[in-house]
């Protein structure tokens, strides 16, 4: 059975803060993505703002070091699948802080951990363990009790938006795999938000520009825009010095920093039920990931 090697020295430690940034940037996004809609900023205004400063740092780094490569025409189908998956994904999850709170919203959404291995054994891919069945039981027990502990928080419109942006993370995986063995991955995601900034460029045309109004709103706007890229720039550093696995048992801390995040700067916490139900989901989506540790390769 093959292993991972172990990321060692200087390389782990870079890799370690590197992971702490992705979940902090990432975490705290939401938060801020609040504070701009509170001020008027229009849900697809920062989408625009979020994949035009994402566009331009990541074709600077794909072209700067000769990352790019041709694109073969049977990998156009995958390409605008993921393109249509990660829109909607970042759209729903940040839009869906407009109908319900932070906590509930990042919990919701981050559910798609345990909808990947499903899919992955349908995709063929991986095989469902029993393990991991019990994961999938524990982390939608976890989710049921945190949405039923207060119902008045639980509006339809932003469950479905959360949950529904989990669900395409969940589906990008799968497209990710496929495509990974013919590009490399920031050449891949450098191609996917040019994709998404032409679909919110267009959205935009459509709906007219909404910026926020007021001091607030604007730092809203401004760090959730930066949150995305330094955080994405981040998880790919992290990932080439620690391996995906490792990263991704870290980076299920996010939601833990959004709940702090939510907090302390909105004023939004959970109740003993809710924080009974987080607690679940979260040890859920790390029950997941108990295989992938013992077995990185498998």
């Amino acid at each position: 059975m093959a292993t991972a090697s172990l990321p060692q020295g200087d390389s782990a430690a870079t890799g370690y803060i590197l992971v702490a940034l992705v979940a902090v940037f990432f975490g705290i996004a939401p938060s801020f993505a609040k504070l701009a809609f509170d001020g008027g900023a229009g849900p697809v205004t920062l989408q625009l703002g979020r994949f035009m400063l994402a566009v331009a740092v990541l074709w600077a780094i794909v072209l700067g070091r000769g990352l790019a490569a041709p694109v073969p025409r049977r990998l156009w189908p995958l390409l605008a699948g993921l393109i249509t998956s990660t829109a909607l994904a970042s759209f729903g999850y940040m839009t869906s802080v407009s109908f319900i709170p932070v906590p509930l919203a990042s919990l919701t959404f981050f559910v798609f951990p345990l909808m990947v291995g499903p899919l992955s054994h349908f995709a063929g891919h991986e095989r469902m363990t029993p393990l991991r069945l019990v994961a999938l039981a524990v982390g939608f027990a976890g989710l049921a009790l945190l949405l039923g502990a207060d119902l008045q928080d639980a509006d339809p419109a932003g469950v479905a938006l959360a949950f529904g942006a989990g669900s395409c993370v969940a589906v990008t995986f799968l497209l990710t795999r496929q495509l990974s063995g013919s590009l490399g991955s920031m050449h891949i995601t450098a191609i996917v938000t040019t994709g998404c900034l032409v679909i919110f460029g267009i959205a935009t045309a459509a709906e007219g520009l909404r910026l926020p109004t007021g001091q607030i709103p604007w730092i809203g706007f401004t760090v959730n825009v930066l949150c995305y890229v330094v955080g994405l720039s981040s998880l790919y550093g992290a990932i080439a010095r620690l391996g995906s696995v490792r990263v991704a048992v870290v980076v299920n801390m996010e939601p833990v920093v959004s709940l702090i995040t939510a907090g302390l700067l909105l004023g939004q916490v959970l109740g003993p039920w809710q924080m009974l139900g987080a607690g679940v989901v979260i040890a859920g989506i790390l029950l997941m990931q108990v295989e992938r540790i013992r077995r990185p390769a498998g």
